[in-house]
């Protein structure tokens, strides 16, 4: 995931997807810089995971609790010095299955 700047392979700006690098052992990558970029990889998991708003979780509870849990500043989701307002997380809307 590219979250700032450009990166390029063979100077084409580049996408990566599981099969631009399936078969491959190494890409080599040029970035501008001050790009940031982020790999994330590994094995499939073998459960389904959940999303909802800003949370990611295993199962439906784990979201409800995370609602309540941001919505009352719980220390598990850390402080951003900042002066703007902290949004509320909404409600799991009806029917959401976990």
């Amino acid at each position: 995931m590219v979250s700032e700047g450009k990166v390029c392979q063979q100077d084409q700006l580049f996408r990566f997807h599981d099969s631009d690098v399936a078969n491959n052992k190494s890409i080599k990558l040029a970035a501008k810089k001050g790009t940031r970029l982020m790999f994330i990889g590994g094995e499939p998991l073998n459960h389904q995971v959940l999303m909802w708003w800003n949370f990611v979780a295993d199962n439906k509870a784990e979201i409800e609790q995370s609602i309540i849990d941001w919505n009352n500043g719980h220390e598990r989701f850390g402080n951003v010095d900042s002066d703007m307002k902290r949004l509320p997380a909404p409600e799991l809307p009806k029917g959401f299955k976990g």
